[in-house]
């Protein structure tokens, strides 16, 4: 595969990548109000954040998790061509981010969290160590980075969290990474390599974690003392909606890119089969993971690497936006191990691939036969596999 991916065939990203881009920008600049032209709210996603934002901004925090009320915020923001919820699903602390742009029109306010996610994106490579020009413009190209910022998420947030979280750790200041790993907190499943990573990593990694703990707790106290009735709320819906989402009639399912959404995606008559095959794969991601970490432990770029490629593997509930954090693992392991660059475009070549067409076959195939192959997860599966095979052969082992 290395031979076949010559520059005029590596363009074709480009060209796919520009395309995707315009025709997205053409339907929010063409489409009607804070509609774009399929009828989507500008942003998608963006909407429940905006929402939530507002309901602090009026002192009803009280609301933000009563479906029925941020419903009718969401018709008053958009209009009444709105035909979908968009449920806020994070912890209160996150509303408040949102509440000083809420303070301004919908498509302003979607903007400016647009260019920050962009601006996310090149303080991460920045923070890895890497002029960011160049793997920037590649990084456009990514489906999850183009979703990320079209859909309005926080993945690139979370990108650079990560990307902090790892300086901090590679500087020898453990607390201060913990620190920044805490400020993820609205996106618990997103952390669970890295914890585990620190758990294994000695007096260091107890620091961390004592920094991620300290953190968390604090972002805690604040709802708690800040948002009594949302902290409540959000506690019971944790406990109760949270854990059946990929249930909800109108969940996107083929948008779960993670082990167990594909076995809900192929056997969704089974939930029990899928369950159990998917702690199967759990443990034995963690069981490859760990031995990765017992092989390299002394080169924690490609440890924290494999930590965050770990946490998408073992994660319950990862969309394709998510997805854009692999750019740590990706950035992280061309830098560290230079003589495999043939290997590793090739490989991120195929996700590359797999995240671009996955979406569309998995959504085709569940609305024809009510049962789809995410083919994004086994490519995962398949690509942290050689790449543990093509750092083991490099190190000699």
């Amino acid at each position: 595969m290395t031979r076949w991916l010559t520059p005029r065939r590596l363009s074709y990203a480009w060209l796919a990548g520009g395309v995707l881009w315009l025709a997205w920008l053409a339907s929010v600049l063409l489409g009607p109000g804070n509609l774009d032209l399929a009828g989507q709210p500008v942003g998608t996603d963006f909407l429940e954040f905006y929402a939530a934002g507002t309901t602090l901004l009026r002192g009803e925090s009280a609301r933000l998790y009563d479906m029925d009320d941020q419903a009718r915020l969401q018709r008053e923001i958009i209009g009444p061509g709105l035909r979908a919820y968009y449920a806020f699903i994070t912890p209160p602390f996150f509303a408040a981010l949102f509440a000083p742009l809420a303070l301004l029109p919908y498509g302003l306010a979607f903007a400016l969290w647009s260019f920050g996610g962009l601006a996310a994106l090149w303080a991460s490579i920045r923070l890895m160590g890497l002029r960011p020009s160049r793997p920037f413009l590649w990084a456009l190209t990514w489906f999850p980075v183009f979703a990320a910022v079209s859909y309005g998420q926080n993945s690139l947030l979370s990108l650079f969290l990560l990307a902090l979280a790892y300086r901090f750790w590679r500087d020898g200041r453990p607390w201060a990474a913990g620190l920044a790993l805490a400020a993820l907190m609205y996106k618990p499943q997103l952390t669970l390599g890295v914890v585990l990573l620190w758990l294994v990593s000695g007096r260091e990694g107890w620091k961390a974690l004592a920094g991620w703990g300290l953190g968390s707790a604090a972002l805690a106290v604040l709802c708690v003392v800040a948002w009594p009735e949302a902290s409540r709320a959000y506690f019971h819906f944790a406990r109760t909606v949270l854990p059946d989402l990929p249930n909800w009639q109108e969940f996107p399912l083929w948008h779960l890119h993670t082990v167990r959404g594909f076995w809900r995606l192929l056997v969704p008559e089974w939930p029990l089969l899928g369950d159990v095959l998917t702690l199967l794969l759990t443990g034995l991601g963690l069981v490859e993971g760990y031995r990765f970490w017992r092989r390299h432990r002394d080169r924690f770029p490609l440890t924290f690497a494999a930590a965050v490629a770990l946490t998408l593997w073992i994660t319950p509930h990862a969309m394709i936006y998510d997805w854009a954090v692999l750019l740590i693992p990706a950035v992280l392991l061309w830098e560290e191990v230079p003589e495999g660059r043939g290997r590793w475009r090739a490989l991120y070549a195929l996700v590359w691939l797999a995240t671009f067409l996955g979406d569309p076959l998995t959504y085709g195939q569940w609305r024809w036969f009510h049962r789809a192959v995410q083919v994004t997860v086994p490519v995962l599966g398949f690509v942290l596999y050689r790449v543990g095979q093509g750092v083991g052969r490099r190190a000699g082992i």
